[in-house]
C-alpha cells in the first residue's frame, strides 16, 4: 500500500493549475496526474475511515431455550440459551468475516451482555470455543471498542456446522483486519464458554 507521503510526492507543487507542460509528463500537462493522485488519495483516506457500522437490529428475539453458552465466574456457573442472550437489545453489522462469509452479523454487545449478568467489572475474560481454542480479553480492551456477541447470520441462528452457535466479532476492525493491518485474534467462532475473572 502506498504511504500518504508517497502519494503527495506525485503532485508537482510548482504546477499550480497543471497548465504548463513539463519534461516529467512527456510534454503533457500534469493535470491528469494531479487529478488521479487526488482521486486516489480520497479513496485511500475514505477506505481507512470506513468500518462496519453497528446499528440496532429489527430482529425478533429468539424463543429457543436450548442451552448454548456456559457463563462462569468465581461464584457461579450458568447455562444460557439463545433466548436468554437475545433478551438484550440486538445490534447488527454488515461485514466480511476474515475467515467466513460476508453478510449481516446480528447479536448483542458484549458489554451489554456482561453488565446484564453482573460481570461488567470483570478484569479479564477467557472465551473458549467448542474445540478449546480460546482468547482473552481484558477490561481495558473491551472498553476501547464494541465487541458483538453474534447470535445470527443473515437473520438466522448459526448452526455449529457453520461456526456457530455463537461468535465474537469486532466490527470496527473489519477493514484493518481484511487489509492485514490488525490481527483478528479477538474474533472467535463456535463460542461455547465465557469465563470471567
Amino acid at each position: 500500500m502506498m504511504m500518504f507521503s508517497e502519494l503527495l510526492s506525485w503532485v508537482d507543487p510548482t504546477d499550480t493549475l497543471g497548465a504548463t507542460p513539463n519534461k516529467e509528463t512527456g510534454g503533457r500537462s500534469s493535470r491528469k496526474t494531479r487529478w488521479g493522485a487526488g482521486l486516489l488519495m480520497g479513496l485511500l483516506l475514505s477506505s481507512c475511515l470506513q468500518a462496519a457500522e453497528l446499528t440496532p437490529s429489527k430482529l425478533v428475539p429468539s424463543q429457543d431455550t436450548t442451552p448454548i453458552l456456559i457463563l462462569q465466574a468465581a461464584d457461579r456457573r450458568e447455562q444460557l440459551s439463545l433466548s436468554d442472550i437475545e433478551r438484550l437489545p440486538l445490534h447488527e453489522a454488515k461485514l466480511q468475516h476474515p475467515e467466513g462469509p460476508e453478510g449481516v452479523y446480528s447479536g448483542v454487545l458484549l458489554e451489554d451482555f456482561l453488565t446484564a449478568y453482573a460481570l461488567g467489572d470483570a478484569a479479564r475474560l477467557r472465551l473458549i470455543a467448542v474445540d478449546n481454542y480460546s482468547i482473552f480479553l481484558k477490561q481495558a480492551q473491551r472498553k476501547k471498542k464494541d465487541y458483538l456477541l453474534v447470535t445470527r447470520f443473515d437473520g438466522a441462528p448459526i448452526p455449529q456446522s457453520q461456526r456457530g452457535p455463537l461468535m465474537l466479532v469486532v466490527p470496527a476492525d473489519e477493514d484493518a483486519v481484511l487489509e492485514g493491518q490488525e490481527p483478528f485474534d479477538k474474533w472467535i467462532w463456535s463460542l461455547a464458554t465465557i469465563n470471567a475473572s
